[in-house]
C-alpha cells in the first residue's frame, strides 16, 4: 500500500512490473498532449496514470499523485516537452 498526499493505493513495485508486462508501453504513433506523464519500467515507457490504474485494479488518483506513487515506488518518471512547453514552461506554472 502506497500514501501520497492523502491518497491510499493497495499498489507495490511488483505489481507495477506485472501491469506493464500486460500493457503495451507508448508509442510515438500515439503520442498526445493529455498523456504527457510516463514511468520507466524495464526498457519501455508507459503512461502513468494507465500503467497504475492497471497495477491497481482501480480507478487512480490525478496524475500528480500518481507520478509520485510511482516516484515512491522506485520508477523513474519523465514527462513529455513540446513545443511551447519547452519555450514557455506550463501554462499552469507561468503564473
Amino acid at each position: 500500500m502506497t500514501t501520497i498526499d492523502d491518497q491510499t493505493l493497495s499498489v507495490d513495485r511488483a505489481q507495477v512490473l506485472r501491469a506493464a508486462a500486460r500493457i503495451a508501453p507508448a508509442h510515438s504513433d500515439f503520442m498526445n498532449q493529455h498523456r504527457a506523464w510516463y514511468a520507466l519500467v524495464a526498457t519501455n515507457l508507459y503512461y502513468v496514470r494507465e500503467l497504475l490504474a492497471q497495477a491497481a485494479g482501480e480507478p487512480v488518483p490525478d496524475v500528480v499523485t500518481s507520478r509520485k506513487i510511482l516516484d515512491a515506488l522506485g520508477f523513474p518518471v519523465f514527462a513529455l516537452g513540446y513545443r511551447d512547453l519547452l519555450d514557455h514552461g506550463h501554462p499552469a506554472h507561468r503564473e
